[in-house]
């Protein structure tokens, strides 16, 4: 089959699925809908707003004074750098690499540093990491701090490693964007309320891709889990890789010891799954960010992720 014609074979070969399946289509559709709706518009949306209204008025640059001198000891990045580093921090995917888009686009970040930051910062949010993952899946709240460590330091060393591997050493310029991709006129600094209604739009234009994201990739999950009706560990690695909620719940309620059930979700956590990838690719397809160098990024955060994991269970 030529290769042009795979991605059309697909599209057809899941609309099959869901017709072939629509029980499992129509849960995996509720659960992805419900999923959006409860915990990823409210906890998403607000960082959106105000971050692209952060990045419209230019506040970037005072908070990057004043983060400065300690994010570039621990993260390597340029002043403008870190910010992305703060709110993907803080907010996760896919606002870390929406930030990182926005901020190359307006020149700020070159397009080295904007892929460096796009591996180091763009992971699950904290609030996913101590509250899904550490209380209501694994019902382990003595270990949520312990995870929250491995995940943001492996993406961290795993970052580094990239830059060490690809001799990644250009530095942020304002100039760094090409005339082919000009960066857009500033309009100033000051507040007025169509930065503000711009800030929500923006918003809400990616909030809803993220959402029919997490539905399609959620369907997939529900079809692949009804199909037979053992959980085997390759069928739970599977699971995590498409869509990490529903890997993660269904590794966290399987046969397998606490420690097992703590590296890999730990694992597939610090990859981010294919949905967390289809919901990257969504927010940086108009700039010069590379999904496929993001991939490698975050296969090799999954490997440190892992290993760090390994240890920590090892030695307790």
């Amino acid at each position: 089959m030529n290769k042009k014609n795979l991605p059309k074979a697909g599209v057809l070969l899941f609309l099959a699925l869901i017709l072939a399946f629509p029980a499992s289509s129509y849960q995996g559709a509720k659960k992805g809908l419900l999923l959006w709706f409860n915990t990823l518009l409210p906890t998403l949306l607000p960082f959106m707003i105000l971050s692209n209204l952060i990045v419209y008025m230019r506040i970037t640059a005072p908070l990057s004074r004043i983060l400065y001198p300690v994010f570039h000891r621990i993260f390597r990045v340029s002043k403008n750098g870190c910010y992305p580093v703060l709110i993907g921090f803080l907010s996760g995917i896919p606002v870390g690499a929406k930030t990182t888009a926005d901020m190359m686009e307006r020149g700020e970040l070159s397009a080295s540093e904007g892929q460096y930051l796009l591996g180091l910062c763009n992971n699950a949010s904290p609030m996913f990491i101590m509250s899904y993952i550490s209380l209501t899946q694994l019902n382990k709240p003595d270990i949520r701090l312990i995870l929250l460590l491995i995940l943001y330091s492996s993406a961290l060393v795993s970052a580094l490693l990239w830059k060490a591997l690809t001799g990644s050493k250009r530095k942020v310029s304002a100039l760094s964007l090409s005339s082919e991709n000009p960066a857009p006129v500033d309009t100033g600094s000051r507040f007025d309320f169509k930065k503000v209604d711009k800030s929500i739009m923006d918003a809400f234009d990616i909030i809803t891709r993220v959402g029919g994201y997490v539905i399609l990739f959620s369907i997939s999950a529900q079809i692949f889990s009804d199909i037979g009706s053992h959980n085997g560990l390759f069928k739970l690695l599977i699971l995590g890789f498409l869509e990490i909620t529903t890997g993660i719940n269904k590794i966290s309620t399987s046969a397998l010891s606490m420690d097992m059930k703590i590296a890999l979700i730990t694992m597939i956590t610090a990859f981010g799954g294919l949905s967390g990838m289809a919901q990257t690719n969504s927010v940086i397809s108009n700039t010069r960010l590379s999904i496929h160098t993001y991939m490698f990024q975050k296969l090799l955060h999954m490997i440190v992720a892992l290993i760090m994991a390994a240890v920590y269970v090892y030695f307790t």
